[in-house]
């Protein structure tokens, strides 16, 4: 890690005491994510975001949990094949507070898209621990908060409309998570952050356009969201 801003979040994290496991955890999301960027961004190591999502969980959902942090720290291992569930099972094995967290690989399943549709990854998560949910809303949350800050040439028309889509019709709008601890305050932090982003589009009639030509959903969803509270 030589970025200096992951250098410090990764401290942050250290400095949190949240359990043994997060310090292999670490290691590993280090090592497997070594010169990979952060899509969307310039020179921002990968590890910045895993560690940002890791970080969101406690400090703006109020949530310390050894299995989200480092469920958070792996999100994207398997789903971006940063490794495979063979190797990921022996690094497990061989540490013992990695172990103590029971069978993680099943959670980890939960946080990968590859052949679901976006219907059938929310209804997993949904039906697993709360773990995979604070993880989720938490990448979300990361993936959202620096869109406005973006260049408009670094930031994908797509994206915004996708996760504003999802945001509306499937975390907040079906039902399925309300009961989970912490959802209030994450849905007030997810609202917060898609809010801004959507009044400063609504500001540039052609940049809103170029968005909700990549999803005809966009505008429903986008008007929803901005009449919550």
């Amino acid at each position: 890690m030589s970025h200096t801003q992951t250098d410090a979040l990764a401290a942050q994290l250290q400095s949190l005491y949240l359990g043994a496991a997060i310090e292999p955890a670490l290691q590993l999301a280090a090592e497997r994510n070594t010169g990979r960027l952060r899509p969307l961004s310039n020179d921002q190591p990968y590890l910045y975001h895993l560690l940002e999502v890791a970080l969101n969980i406690v400090a703006i959902f109020g949530i310390r949990d050894e299995t989200a942090t480092v469920l958070a720290l792996w999100h994207d291992l398997l789903e971006d094949d940063q490794i495979t569930r063979e190797e990921l099972s022996a690094f497990i094995s061989h540490s013992p507070a990695l172990r103590r967290l029971g069978d993680l690989l099943p959670l980890l399943d939960g946080l990968n898209r590859h052949g679901k549709t976006t219907e059938q990854y929310y209804d997993g998560i949904a039906a697993l621990p709360p773990q995979v949910f604070w993880v989720k809303a938490a990448d979300l949350l990361s993936n959202t908060k620096s869109m406005p800050l973006l260049n408009w040439q670094q930031l994908k028309p797509h994206w915004i409309a996708k996760y504003t889509v999802e945001i509306a019709r499937e975390v907040l709008d079906v039902g399925r998570f309300e009961r989970r601890r912490g959802y209030p305050v994450i849905r007030v932090a997810l609202l917060e952050v898609q809010q801004r982003l959507i009044n400063a589009l609504q500001k540039d009639v052609e940049r809103w356009r170029e968005v909700a030509a990549c999803d005809p959903r966009f505008a429903a969803a986008a008007e929803d969201l901005l009449r919550r509270r």
